[in-house]
Formats: C-alpha cells, sequence, structure tokens
C-alpha cells in the first residue's frame, strides 16, 4: 500500500496504482497537461526544493500564513510560547 500524500489520505492499493498508471501513462498528469512530470524534475528551482536550507538546531526563518478565521498568523509572534508544529495536509 502506498499513500498519495498525507497521513490521513487513505492508502492507495496495488489495483488503485495499477489503474492510475494505465490512464495517466508515465506523464502522471492528465494528457492535456502542458508540462510532464520530466520537464517539472528538470528545473532548476525545483531540484533547489530538495536541499535543505534549515538544519536541525537552526533557528527558523519567520513566515506568516493564513489561519481559518481569515486572519494571520506570524512565526515571530509565536517564538518563546512554546513548540510550533505545522501540520500540512488536506482538509476537505
Amino acid at each position: 500500500m502506498v499513500s498519495p500524500g498525507s497521513p490521513v489520505d487513505a492508502p492507495w492499493s496495488v489495483p488503485q496504482q495499477i489503474l492510475n498508471q494505465l490512464r495517466l501513462g508515465k506523464r502522471h498528469a492528465p494528457r492535456d497537461s502542458p508540462l510532464t512530470l520530466a520537464d517539472v524534475m528538470a528545473r532548476d528551482d525545483y531540484r533547489d526544493l530538495m536541499r535543505a536550507k534549515v538544519h536541525e538546531g537552526d533557528v527558523a526563518p519567520d513566515f506568516e500564513l493564513p489561519v481559518l478565521d481569515g486572519g494571520r498568523v506570524r512565526l515571530a509572534d509565536l517564538r518563546g510560547a512554546g513548540p510550533v508544529a505545522l501540520v500540512f495536509g488536506s482538509y476537505t
């Protein structure tokens, strides 16, 4: 079993993986997509995403994110308040 992305997503069964491969082929994108996976992976800016910028023990760079109530929160506002956990995934 392989998870399609998020730990909360249901795992893909082997038949689902085969069906997806048959439907999309080696492109991993719809046929009308202007880019293939190879196009994206060949870009310098994509490869740069795979290089770590922050290492264990480094101070995290400040950033700002939207929150569900419509406001925004900055990491700098949370410093000293305790540990901060970021959770990425789909909640739809």
